[in-house]
């Protein structure tokens, strides 16, 4: 592609020479430079891409485009943009690059707090019983034609957006699923996708290290609702509080006036059962994965199929055979006579619903293992703290990711919102806290070990060691005589 197309609505001033120049790709990784790629300096928030125009001159960029002059740096190869803001260029240049995949397949986008993962796997998860393949970007992972992508953030740039939506349409996908995070919304990622169903999970306090309070973090996320196609659909939960009330939207939850009417709700151990109401007819639907919050997740993802076309009796009938979501409520199953369970919960609301529920399962016992992750939203801490106390038997605080910070301070913030009434087992040590719940547990108990989930490492300092707690507690298990499969 040649770059004065690429750039043809940017406003930004190309030169005679530039004009013509062929364009083999685009990064704004200057590790990412090959011969004839532009390269597209941000101003990050950990480091500034423009103290790597220079290196990627040298590694042979056809052009870079900045958003502040470089004066200190000669070359004719440096264009200018008038807006100063190239996450919104990376987003508009992405597009025309890879020639909007999103309008070759159905598109469905999810933004929440909670519920995105499971929602989006669910959604997939019918689609591909329909035979309609379907990729998906989130947080376990990126499936693009087949082809598994780790993921190291919920929603990529979007040139990885716009690189991995051209994968699955080249590849065959009919339907992409995206998890839309509210640091997508802001920073651009999704900013040229259009899809035709776009569907709000719920909202609670998280990411206020990014937004300066709840009002915006909500607002951030309507933004999601201005990306649908026409003639798309809008589809909002109304089972929490907070929800917003959008204009010609399907609603879903246990409201009589919504759209999917969710009643009859029943839950154990080994699943849920549910009836739904769809214009007064109703379906009974069973799925295997725990929890009245799997409930809602999957009417959500039951109301986004329906949408795009799927008959109703057909996703019910899809659901009823889901696994489940690596880290959501995963249950450790090795044959013991208690319930332990894994899950990604780590703000206070998702850790309040995850407790509550395995509170509605135990038959004994609650035991609860939880800490926070450090470099983010420290208010939160003491209100987890007062949720875990407030609604389990036992509760061990323990490290999560503590990043730069000290794990030791992160667990007083924790304890800070603790009542001297209340007396949690403090551990730092996250594999010994997870032993010593695990051997504690008798017959008939909840052991819920909250915050990591489906991650398979920690992060201490900058560094990333493996850590998975689903193993840790397969050889806890095994050491107290029973048979785990791995």
């Amino acid at each position: 592609m040649k770059l004065v197309n690429l750039l043809k609505h940017t406003g930004i001033e190309i030169s005679p020479i530039l004009k013509n120049i062929e364009v083999d790709g685009l990064t704004y990784d200057s590790r990412n430079i090959n011969a004839n790629f532009v390269f597209v300096a941000i101003s990050g928030f950990s480091s500034d891409g423009h103290d790597y125009v220079k290196k990627a001159l040298d590694l042979g960029a056809a052009a870079v485009i900045v958003e502040k002059p470089m004066d200190e740096i000669n070359s004719s190869l440096i264009l200018l943009n008038p807006t100063g803001n190239n996450r919104d260029l990376l987003a508009e240049m992405s597009a025309v690059f890879y020639n909007t995949p999103w309008n070759e397949m159905k598109t469905v986008g999810i933004t929440g707090t909670n519920g995105k993962t499971s929602t989006a796997h669910i959604l997939r998860w019918i689609l591909e019983k329909q035979n309609i393949q379907t990729g998906i970007m989130g947080t376990v992972g990126h499936i693009a034609g087949g082809r598994t992508i780790e993921a190291s953030v919920t929603t990529p740039e979007s040139l990885q957006v716009a690189e991995y939506m051209r994968e699955m349409a080249n590849s065959g996908d009919k339907a992409a699923v995206m998890e839309v995070s509210s640091h997508a919304l802001s920073l651009s990622r999704v900013k040229k996708v259009r899809f035709d169903v776009t569907l709000f999970t719920n909202i609670s306090q998280d990411h206020l290290d990014f937004h300066k309070d709840m009002e915006e973090y909500l607002e951030t996320k309507k933004k999601i609702f201005s990306l649908v196609k026409k003639n798309g659909s809008r589809i909002v939960g109304t089972y929490a509080s907070g929800w917003p009330d959008v204009a010609d939207s399907i609603t879903f939850g246990e409201r009589e006036e919504d759209s999917f009417r969710i009643t009859d709700i029943k839950v154990r151990t080994t699943g849920s059962s549910f009836t739904l109401w769809k214009q007064e007819k109703k379906y009974p639907v069973v799925i295997k994965a725990p929890g009245r919050f799997n409930v809602y997740n999957a009417v959500g993802a039951i109301a986004c199929a329906t949408e795009l076309g799927v008959l109703i009796s057909k996703a019910v009938e899809a659901v009823a055979s889901f696994p489940g979501v690596p880290g959501r409520m995963e249950s450790v199953d090795c044959g013991q006579d208690f319930l332990v369970s894994v899950d990604y919960a780590h703000t206070p609301d998702a850790l309040e619903r995850v407790i509550k529920q395995g509170s509605a399962l135990k038959e004994n016992r609650l035991i609860v293992v939880f800490g926070c992750g450090g470099d983010r939203d420290n208010r939160k801490r003491p209100i987890m703290g007062k949720i875990a106390v407030e609604n389990a038997d036992v509760v061990f605080v323990t490290s999560d990711n503590p990043r730069t910070e000290n794990a030791d301070l992160i667990i007083q913030d924790i304890l800070a919102g603790i009542s001297d009434s209340f007396s949690p087992v403090v551990e730092p040590d996250r594999a010994i806290a997870i032993k010593n719940a695990i051997l504690m547990a008798n017959a008939g108990d909840v052991v819920i070990i909250a915050g990591k989930g489906h991650e398979d490492y920690q992060i201490l300092g900058r560094d990333k060691i493996h850590f998975d707690d689903r193993e840790h507690c397969r050889m806890v298990l095994e050491t107290r005589g029973y048979k785990c499969t791995h």
